[in-house]
Parts: C-alpha cells; structure tokens; sequence
C-alpha cells in the first residue's frame, strides 16, 4: 500500500496520542514544577519514521498537550519548542542516513537536556535550579532511548509492510 498524505496525517496523529498519554498518565514530579516521563520514547520513535515537521508536531504539541492538561500550563509553550526540536533533529538526521539513528537519539536527548536547563532556569529564576533537573532530564532521556531502540523494530516491520 503506497502511503499517502493521509496515511502520514494519521500516523502523526497517533504519534501525538501516544506522546501525550505516556506523558500525562506516567509521569514523576522532579521537585521544581517540572516531572518525569516516558514520553521521550514514542515521541523519538514516531520521529524515526517521520518528516521533520511531522515529527516537531508529534512530539512538540502531544507533550505541551500533557502539560497543558496536567498542570503544568507554564511549560507548555517551553515544551513545544523543546519537545519539538528534539523531535525534529532526530527525524531530519534519520531522513538523511538511517545508519546514524541512535546517534540522533542522543543528540535530540542532548538538545532536551539543554532546553529544559534553559527553560528551568528562566521559570524558576535561578541558573541552581535549572541545574538540579538536569539528572532527571538525563534519565528521561535515556529512558526514551531505551524505549525507541526495543519498538523500533516493530514499528519499522509495519511501515516497510505499508509502504
């Protein structure tokens, strides 16, 4: 089956859905208004498979969606463009050589780590405090890593089976 702009509409959907139920409904509260989640996973697995724009919305908008809904309405807008560029480096690599997919996990997780550093810190008002999330942040990503590297190869099974 040839995909088209609708199956690309779909699977961006799904992607989004996915990003924000496994940010919302599992997440641990890091202490300075930000949490851990597992949402790194599917939103750096969808960005696999996807254009780079794509990918921005699936992980920008499903993970500032979950922060918007949880409570945490300040990080939304941070989240977007963090959420999103991380996503967005990872699907712009992939496009470019598949080979070097892992290495794009962890300069997306770098790119993460960074901005929410940042955005800690300008919330919070304190460069300290922007610091102490960095721990989680690194776990989250790893975390995410893991998740993407052990679905990846279903995930590739359908889209080959689809295309």
């Amino acid at each position: 089956m040839k995909q088209t702009k609708t199956y690309a509409l779909i699977i961006s959907a799904l992607g989004m859905a996915l990003v924000f139920l496994a940010t919302y409904l599992i997440k641990i509260p890091n202490g300075i208004q930000g949490y851990f989640n597992l949402g790194d996973g599917f939103l750096m697995l969808f960005a696999s498979f996807l254009n780079p724009w794509q990918a921005f919305l699936v992980g920008g908008v499903g993970s500032a969606l979950a922060d918007i809904v949880g409570g945490y309405g300040i990080y939304a807008l941070p989240t977007l463009l963090i959420k999103g560029l991380e996503a967005w480096i990872i699907a712009y690599i992939c496009q470019q050589r598949k080979a070097l997919r892992l290495l794009s996990y962890f300069l997306a997780g770098a790119a993460m780590i960074l901005g929410y550093f940042l955005a800690d810190s300008l919330i919070n008002e304190s460069f300290w405090l922007g610091f102490s999330g960095m721990f989680a942040n690194l776990l989250q990503a790893l975390i995410g890593i893991a998740i993407a590297c052990c679905a990846y190869p279903l995930l590739a099974k359908i889209w080959k089976n689809d295309k």
